[in-house]
């Protein structure tokens, strides 16, 4: 549901209906909708909308007042708000596995993380990061090990796809998974913090964060509707039931994607 806008760049091509060759002002040239034209348009949103995607929300009848645009605003920046400045959660206090956990992450970041341009940058502030966490880990004992969203990242993106040079940096990591290089197994004796874990930790942080994003992406529709005189009156409240909204207006901008439809020969 993208909004189309006509924008007319100096010395670029302008649609075949513009005509300003004789106009000093380009935006004298641009034909004005009537108010008739764009209520015609409404009803045609509606219907469709209403046709595919009632089931999570409804466009109402009645068009946006200037205090529904007001309120419709006011869930988007909320919802961003809420998320701002969360903090993702790594590793629980009990049996001292959170600090075991931020103990393990600086291990990893001064032994195996690796960089090339200017990611060198990025190892020296996360070492900072950590050292502060876990002196107040250290000064906590019921503190849990929590991270932002920069350094979710940075552990995302780094821990993603681990590489080494040689035998002594695949040893290393065999350590980190707490692997036995004899039997080809881990080790019997169980380990507290492994790499995989910590990375599945991360995992699911990164995927949850994707799927606020999602939700947002509707709450933003909403506003860019209400904008053009249409009310959505969602009829959902779970973030399951955004994800599944935003999956089925995906599909659809799949379906009606030009692109999409010449390759499947439909017209």
């Amino acid at each position: 549901m993208k909004k189309n806008k006509i924008t007319v760049e100096k010395g670029g091509k302008t649609p075949e209906n513009i005509n300003v060759k004789n106009s000093d002002n380009l935006e004298d040239s641009i034909p004005e909708i009537s108010e008739e034209q764009k209520e015609y348009a409404r009803i045609t949103v509606r219907n469709e909308f209403n046709k595919k995607f009632s089931k999570w929300a409804e466009i109402d009848p009645v068009n946006a007042t200037d205090e529904d645009l007001e309120a419709i605003k006011k869930d988007f920046e909320d919802c961003v708000e809420e998320n701002k400045n969360k903090l993702y959660f790594i590793a629980t206090h009990q049996d001292g596995l959170a600090l075991k956990t931020a103990e393990f992450l600086k291990e990893w970041n001064a032994k195996f993380n690796t960089w090339n341009k200017g990611s060198w940058k990025g190892l020296i502030q996360f070492d900072r990061v950590i050292t502060k966490i876990i002196e107040e880990l250290k000064a906590d004992n019921n503190k849990d090990l929590e991270i932002d969203y920069s350094t979710l990242i940075f552990l995302y993106q780094s821990m993603g796809e681990p590489k080494g040079t040689g035998i002594d940096s695949a040893r290393q990591m065999a350590k980190f998974e707490n692997y036995n290089e004899e039997t080809g197994k881990v080790f019997e004796e169980d380990i507290p913090v492994t790499y995989s874990g910590v990375l599945e930790k991360i995992l699911i942080e990164v995927n949850n964060l994707s799927n606020i994003d999602k939700k947002l992406t509707i709450l933003k529709e909403r506003v860019n509707l209400a904008y053009a005189g249409l009310k959505m009156n969602l009829k959902i409240t779970e973030l399951e039931e955004f994800l599944e909204f935003h999956e089925a207006i995906t599909a659809k901008a799949v379906e009606d994607d030009p692109d999409v439809k010449k390759a499947t020969g439909e017209k």
